[in-house]
This record gives C-alpha cells, structure tokens and sequence, in this order.
C-alpha cells in the first residue's frame, strides 16, 4: 500500500495563525512556562540543531500532556510542524488521533517565541545549514541537556525522555509530510 503525501506550505509565524496550537510572544502578553506539579522541572537550553538531508520530508511528531514548549531561534530558521492535540487522549497513544487537515507549518525566525501548549503535536527542522535556539522544556532532575543527534531521531525519544510520546505516521497511518517552502 503506497503512503499518501499530505502537502503543508509553511507560513509566517503570526499570533493569528498560531493561535489553535499556542501562542506567539508579543510585546506586553508573556508567556508562562509551566510543568505538572511533581513531574520534572522548567528548564532552558541552547541547542542547536543540523539541517536533516531531506528537511522537507516529516514522518514523526511528539507530544506531551505534562509541560508546554517554546522554541526561540537566535541564529537560522526553523521550520515549526504542529497540529492540534488529539482530543482521544483516554483512547490511549496507539490510537491517538492527528488532525492532518488542522495541521500547519511556521517559518520561526531568529528572535520570534513559538510557545505550543500541552499536548500538541510538533515535530521543528532547521530550514538552513543549521538552527541555534533556546528551548523551553521540561527536564527531570539529573537528566541534563537534550541529545539533538540522538532526539532528532525521533523513534528513540520515548527510551530517553519518557514523558514524550511519539508517533510514527508513516508507520500507523501510511502518510507523510511534505513541506513546501
């Protein structure tokens, strides 16, 4: 069975059209991180990420339901992939849902904040040689700062960060993500 490619033009970051997945940071409206009581900490690191060979070609997301995330680039874009969270959590992650006609693609320039609230889906790639940026995340205690390389590849997050749910579309639904620039 062929996998069917669902096309995605990524925008402009805008308050308006982030608004179903987060929030943009604006002049005067802060934005404020937050974890689960008892589930792990605030924390904020700078990483930096490489250009994939084909940035263009998404087959994963995440989500997590215990802490919100902000992506902050300082030097390159990024491409930010989001949809809406899965309104089926109690179904279980093996039949989460994802809204692909609500999905949507932002180009997050150095110095714009893209906060995606709990639970949404996201998947961010460097749109240039490479993108440095601030992370909002959560971390538990002892853990440390996030392996690109290793996360990057996605099916390995649930192994080292627990907390993070994966799906592989490609897989589950026969479907991918291509981006058009």
């Amino acid at each position: 069975m062929e996998e069917e490619v669902v096309r995605l033009k990524v925008q402009p970051l805008t308050p308006e059209a982030f608004r179903p997945y987060g929030q943009m940071l604006e002049n005067k409206q802060p934005l404020f991180p937050e974890v689960e009581p008892g589930e792990g900490r605030v924390a904020v690191e700078l990483l930096k990420f490489k250009r994939p060979v084909n940035p263009r070609r998404i087959s994963m997301m995440a989500t997590h339901f215990s802490y919100n995330q902000t992506f902050i680039p300082v030097r390159g874009t990024m491409a930010l992939i989001v949809a809406p969270a899965p309104l089926n959590r109690a179904a279980g992650h093996d039949k989460y849902e994802i809204e692909y006609n609500r999905l949507a693609a932002f180009f997050v320039e150095p110095g714009q904040a893209a906060f995606i609230e709990k639970g949404v889906w996201h998947y961010a790639v460097a749109l240039g040689h490479e993108c440095e940026f601030i992370n909002i995340t959560r971390k538990n205690p002892g853990e440390g700062t996030s392996r690109l390389d290793d996360e990057m590849r996605m099916d390995k997050i649930p192994s080292m960060r627990p907390y993070v749910e994966v799906l592989d579309f490609r897989q589950r639904d026969r479907r991918v993500i291509e981006l058009e620039v």
